[in-house]
């Protein structure tokens, strides 16, 4: 088996922690919230906000989630 057709553990790792970033449309949907409620964590520092542009604001999936989780009462 070559190196190339070897599969390697290291990279497998990177590859299942890599974070997936959401519009917060796209996001919101997916959760059953409103996006406005996402851009309001943000401007309370609840959740962190990737600016990319001008017009392009991204989410980490995970963070949005877990911050969910957090607060959820019960």
């Amino acid at each position: 088996m070559n190196s190339t057709t070897r599969a390697n553990p290291a990279r497998q790792a990177d590859a299942s922690s890599l974070r997936r970033f959401s519009k917060a449309k796209s996001l919101s949907s997916q959760l059953g919230i409103c996006p406005r409620t996402i851009f309001r964590w943000a401007d309370q520092g609840m959740i962190t906000r990737h600016k990319i542009n001008a017009r392009v604001v991204l989410f980490d999936e995970a963070e949005v989630v877990a911050f969910i989780e957090s607060a959820r009462v019960g």
